[in-house]
This record gives C-alpha cells, structure tokens and sequence, in this order.
C-alpha cells in the first residue's frame, strides 16, 4: 500500500484550470491521499470543483477567483 501525496500551487491549477475546465484540475488531483501546499485560494477552488453545481457555474466561479474577482 502507498500513500499518494500531491504538492499543490496555484499556477499549476491555473493551468489545469485553463486548458480543461474544472475536470482538469479533478485529473490533476487524482486520487491522492493528502495535499500539500494548499492556502486558502487553492482551498476554495478545490471546493467549488468537487461541489454538485452545474459545470458553467463551477467553471465561472474559478475563473473569477483566477482572475482575482
């Protein structure tokens, strides 16, 4: 048995964020057991990517947050 931990910074999720949607930053995540290097910022769009909204309304909610709204 592993342990899968994921190092975490906001850039990466950016990019993710930017060529996939929110379902690239889900493939980035994975199936890792802890994640490292994760602030408040990061916390959030985490949130939002794995809550029951509808893709446009988790994808717009990101954006925002990228882009500093």
């Amino acid at each position: 048995m592993s342990f899968n931990k994921r190092y975490i910074n906001k850039e990466v999720l950016i990019e993710r964020f930017r060529l996939e949607g929110y379902k690239g930053i889900i493939n980035y995540i994975g199936n890792a057991d802890v994640l490292m290097g994760v602030d408040e910022e990061i916390q959030k769009i985490l949130e939002i990517s794995y809550c029951d909204d509808c893709t446009t309304k988790k994808n717009i909610q990101i954006g925002k947050i990228i882009d500093g709204e």
